[in-house]
Protein backbone atom coordinates (compact mmCIF):
# COMPACT_ATOMS: atom_id res chain seq x y z
CA UNK A 1 0.00 0.00 0.00
CA UNK A 2 2.65 2.50 0.43
CA UNK A 3 3.70 3.43 -3.47
CA UNK A 4 -0.13 3.31 -3.90
CA UNK A 5 -0.97 6.14 -1.03
CA UNK A 6 1.78 8.34 -0.83
CA UNK A 7 0.95 10.44 -3.92
CA UNK A 8 0.17 10.51 -7.65
CA UNK A 9 2.72 11.19 -10.64
CA UNK A 10 1.23 14.77 -10.55
CA UNK A 11 1.81 15.22 -6.87
CA UNK A 12 -1.99 15.10 -6.23
CA UNK A 13 -3.21 13.42 -3.30
CA UNK A 14 -4.45 9.82 -3.14
CA UNK A 15 -8.01 9.47 -4.44
CA UNK A 16 -10.13 6.81 -5.77
CA UNK A 17 -8.66 7.49 -9.77
CA UNK A 18 -5.45 5.80 -8.20
CA UNK A 19 -6.92 2.44 -8.56
CA UNK A 20 -6.29 0.26 -11.70
CA UNK A 21 -9.25 1.21 -13.59
CA UNK A 22 -9.93 -2.78 -13.39
CA UNK A 23 -10.81 -2.80 -10.22
CA UNK A 24 -11.81 0.54 -9.53
CA UNK A 25 -15.55 -0.97 -10.89
CA UNK A 26 -15.48 -3.51 -8.59
CA UNK A 27 -14.39 -1.63 -5.53
CA UNK A 28 -17.28 1.03 -6.69
CA UNK A 29 -19.77 -1.97 -6.67
CA UNK A 30 -18.88 -2.85 -3.05
CA UNK A 31 -18.90 0.83 -2.14
CA UNK A 32 -22.40 1.00 -3.52
CA UNK A 33 -23.68 -2.19 -1.54
CA UNK A 34 -22.46 -0.99 1.60
CA UNK A 35 -23.84 2.78 0.95
CA UNK A 36 -27.24 2.01 2.53
CA UNK A 37 -25.28 1.03 5.95
CA UNK A 38 -23.04 4.09 5.59
CA UNK A 39 -26.36 6.45 5.47
CA UNK A 40 -27.39 5.29 8.95
CA UNK A 41 -24.91 3.91 11.12
CA UNK A 42 -20.98 3.48 11.35
CA UNK A 43 -20.63 0.08 10.38
CA UNK A 44 -18.54 -2.54 11.44
CA UNK A 45 -17.82 -4.79 8.74
CA UNK A 46 -17.13 -8.31 8.71
CA UNK A 47 -15.12 -9.41 5.70
CA UNK A 48 -14.34 -13.18 5.78
CA UNK A 49 -13.71 -16.40 3.41
CA UNK A 50 -14.37 -20.31 3.34
CA UNK A 51 -10.18 -21.00 3.49
CA UNK A 52 -6.96 -19.56 3.05
CA UNK A 53 -5.20 -18.17 0.53
CA UNK A 54 -8.70 -16.34 -0.77
CA UNK A 55 -7.53 -12.78 -0.84
CA UNK A 56 -9.56 -11.56 1.93
CA UNK A 57 -7.23 -9.39 3.23
CA UNK A 58 -6.56 -7.92 0.07
CA UNK A 59 -10.00 -7.24 -0.86
CA UNK A 60 -10.59 -5.88 2.59
CA UNK A 61 -7.33 -3.28 2.44
CA UNK A 62 -8.49 -2.04 -0.89
CA UNK A 63 -11.85 -1.63 -0.02
CA UNK A 64 -10.86 -0.20 3.46
CA UNK A 65 -8.82 2.59 1.46
CA UNK A 66 -11.71 3.05 -0.87
CA UNK A 67 -14.26 3.74 1.46
CA UNK A 68 -12.06 6.18 3.53
CA UNK A 69 -11.16 7.81 0.41
CA UNK A 70 -15.12 8.00 -0.77
CA UNK A 71 -16.50 9.33 2.84
CA UNK A 72 -13.38 11.82 3.41
CA UNK A 73 -13.59 10.46 7.32
CA UNK A 74 -11.44 8.32 9.26
CA UNK A 75 -12.32 4.52 8.90
CA UNK A 76 -10.85 1.77 10.44
CA UNK A 77 -9.01 -1.96 9.04
CA UNK A 78 -8.48 -4.26 12.00
CA UNK A 79 -6.43 -7.35 11.36
CA UNK A 80 -8.59 -10.17 13.16
CA UNK A 81 -6.76 -13.28 11.84
CA UNK A 82 -4.90 -14.07 15.17
CA UNK A 83 -3.36 -17.15 13.15
CA UNK A 84 -1.91 -15.72 9.98
CA UNK A 85 -2.21 -11.91 9.87
CA UNK A 86 -2.00 -9.78 7.34
CA UNK A 87 -0.12 -7.28 8.69
CA UNK A 88 3.48 -7.37 9.60
CA UNK A 89 3.98 -6.42 13.14
CA UNK A 90 7.38 -3.92 13.34
CA UNK A 91 8.62 -1.90 16.53
CA UNK A 92 6.93 1.36 15.23
CA UNK A 93 3.68 0.17 15.56
CA UNK A 94 1.73 -0.04 19.01
CA UNK A 95 2.75 -3.17 21.57
CA UNK A 96 -0.97 -3.54 21.81
CA UNK A 97 -3.00 -5.63 19.06
CA UNK A 98 -6.27 -7.30 18.97
CA UNK A 99 -4.84 -10.46 21.07
CA UNK A 100 -4.19 -8.29 23.91
CA UNK A 101 -7.04 -6.50 24.11
CA UNK A 102 -9.01 -9.53 24.20
CA UNK A 103 -6.60 -11.44 27.06
CA UNK A 104 -6.36 -8.42 29.31
CA UNK A 105 -6.81 -4.81 30.08
CA UNK A 106 -5.71 -3.18 27.45
CA UNK A 107 -8.23 -0.04 26.31
CA UNK A 108 -8.98 0.18 23.08
CA UNK A 109 -7.70 4.12 22.38
CA UNK A 110 -4.03 2.06 22.38
CA UNK A 111 -5.02 -0.10 19.83
CA UNK A 112 -4.80 1.94 16.82
CA UNK A 113 -1.92 3.34 14.52
CA UNK A 114 -1.76 5.79 11.44
CA UNK A 115 -1.47 4.30 7.81
CA UNK A 116 -0.47 6.21 4.90
CA UNK A 117 -3.89 7.60 4.46
CA UNK A 118 -4.29 10.37 6.67
CA UNK A 119 -8.06 9.10 7.05
CA UNK A 120 -7.44 5.73 7.78
CA UNK A 121 -6.05 4.01 10.73
CA UNK A 122 -5.38 0.15 11.09
CA UNK A 123 -5.15 -2.36 14.43
CA UNK A 124 -3.04 -5.06 14.07
CA UNK A 125 -3.61 -8.78 15.92
CA UNK A 126 -1.19 -9.29 18.31
CA UNK A 127 2.08 -9.87 19.11
CA UNK A 128 1.57 -13.02 21.38
CA UNK A 129 -0.54 -15.27 18.34
CA UNK A 130 0.75 -18.47 20.06
CA UNK A 131 -1.02 -17.81 23.25
CA UNK A 132 -4.61 -18.98 23.56
CA UNK A 133 -6.91 -16.02 23.58
CA UNK A 134 -9.99 -16.63 26.07
CA UNK A 135 -12.74 -14.48 23.64
CA UNK A 136 -15.18 -13.01 25.83
CA UNK A 137 -18.18 -11.80 24.39
CA UNK A 138 -18.25 -8.69 26.46
CA UNK A 139 -15.17 -8.02 24.85
CA UNK A 140 -16.28 -8.34 21.01
CA UNK A 141 -18.76 -6.14 22.16
CA UNK A 142 -16.57 -3.39 23.89
CA UNK A 143 -14.34 -3.69 20.36
CA UNK A 144 -17.22 -3.08 18.60
CA UNK A 145 -19.01 -0.38 20.49
CA UNK A 146 -15.73 1.63 20.84
CA UNK A 147 -14.33 1.31 16.94
CA UNK A 148 -17.85 2.40 16.08
CA UNK A 149 -17.81 5.18 17.81
CA UNK A 150 -14.42 6.87 16.77
CA UNK A 151 -14.78 5.81 13.35
CA UNK A 152 -17.05 6.13 10.26
CA UNK A 153 -16.39 2.75 9.19
CA UNK A 154 -14.51 -0.34 10.40
CA UNK A 155 -13.71 -2.94 7.87
CA UNK A 156 -12.84 -6.48 10.10
CA UNK A 157 -10.22 -8.78 8.57
CA UNK A 158 -11.35 -12.27 9.97
CA UNK A 159 -9.14 -15.09 10.38
CA UNK A 160 -10.61 -18.29 7.10
CA UNK A 161 -13.81 -20.36 8.07
CA UNK A 162 -16.27 -20.56 10.60
CA UNK A 163 -15.36 -21.02 13.95
CA UNK A 164 -16.60 -19.87 17.65
CA UNK A 165 -14.53 -17.20 17.27
CA UNK A 166 -15.53 -15.94 14.13
CA UNK A 167 -19.10 -16.72 15.31
CA UNK A 168 -18.74 -14.26 17.61
CA UNK A 169 -17.49 -11.63 15.60
CA UNK A 170 -20.21 -11.69 12.52
CA UNK A 171 -23.06 -11.85 15.51
CA UNK A 172 -21.87 -8.09 16.18
CA UNK A 173 -21.28 -7.09 12.76
CA UNK A 174 -23.16 -4.80 10.47
CA UNK A 175 -22.93 -6.30 7.72
CA UNK A 176 -21.01 -9.85 6.63
CA UNK A 177 -19.38 -10.39 3.61
CA UNK A 178 -17.20 -13.55 2.14
CA UNK A 179 -14.72 -13.32 -0.38
CA UNK A 180 -14.53 -16.16 -2.67
CA UNK A 181 -11.48 -16.90 -5.65
CA UNK A 182 -12.65 -17.26 -8.63
CA UNK A 183 -11.77 -20.92 -10.04
CA UNK A 184 -9.54 -21.12 -6.97
CA UNK A 185 -12.23 -21.60 -3.98
CA UNK A 186 -13.28 -25.49 -3.13
CA UNK A 187 -17.15 -25.62 -3.48
CA UNK A 188 -17.00 -28.00 -0.74
CA UNK A 189 -15.30 -26.12 1.69
CA UNK A 190 -17.56 -22.86 1.05
CA UNK A 191 -20.77 -24.89 1.24
CA UNK A 192 -19.43 -26.05 4.93
CA UNK A 193 -18.55 -22.40 5.82
CA UNK A 194 -22.01 -21.22 4.36
CA UNK A 195 -23.57 -24.24 6.87
CA UNK A 196 -21.85 -22.81 9.32
CA UNK A 197 -23.29 -19.27 9.46
CA UNK A 198 -26.78 -20.34 8.35
CA UNK A 199 -26.83 -23.19 11.71
CA UNK A 200 -25.58 -20.05 13.61
CA UNK A 201 -28.32 -17.88 12.58
CA UNK A 202 -26.00 -15.15 11.34
CA UNK A 203 -26.96 -13.73 7.86
CA UNK A 204 -24.52 -13.61 4.81
CA UNK A 205 -25.35 -10.36 2.83
CA UNK A 206 -22.71 -10.51 0.20
CA UNK A 207 -20.06 -12.95 -1.48
CA UNK A 208 -17.43 -10.97 -3.29
CA UNK A 209 -15.65 -13.27 -5.88
CA UNK A 210 -11.92 -12.01 -6.34
CA UNK A 211 -11.23 -12.61 -9.61
CA UNK A 212 -7.69 -13.62 -10.55
CA UNK A 213 -8.19 -13.22 -14.22
CA UNK A 214 -7.43 -9.51 -13.73
CA UNK A 215 -4.66 -8.00 -13.22
CA UNK A 216 -4.35 -6.79 -9.98
CA UNK A 217 -1.58 -4.13 -9.00
CA UNK A 218 1.47 -4.81 -7.11
CA UNK A 219 0.39 -2.08 -4.63
CA UNK A 220 -2.50 -4.70 -3.22
CA UNK A 221 -0.66 -6.89 -1.94
CA UNK A 222 1.95 -4.55 -0.61
CA UNK A 223 1.99 -4.60 3.59
CA UNK A 224 2.59 -1.50 6.20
Amino acid sequence: MKHFIKQGLSGEAPDTSHFHARIRPELESMYAAIKPKLETSRPFIYMGSSGKGEGVSTVGWALAYYVAMREKEECLFIDGDINNPSIRTTSEMPDQGLHEFLEGDTEFRELPFPTELVSLAAIHSGHHLDRFVRLAEEKVEKLVAESTRYYRAVIFNARPGFSKFNEQWARHSDLVLLVASYRSTKREILRQTLRGFKQADINIDGLVFNKQEYPIPDFLYRRI
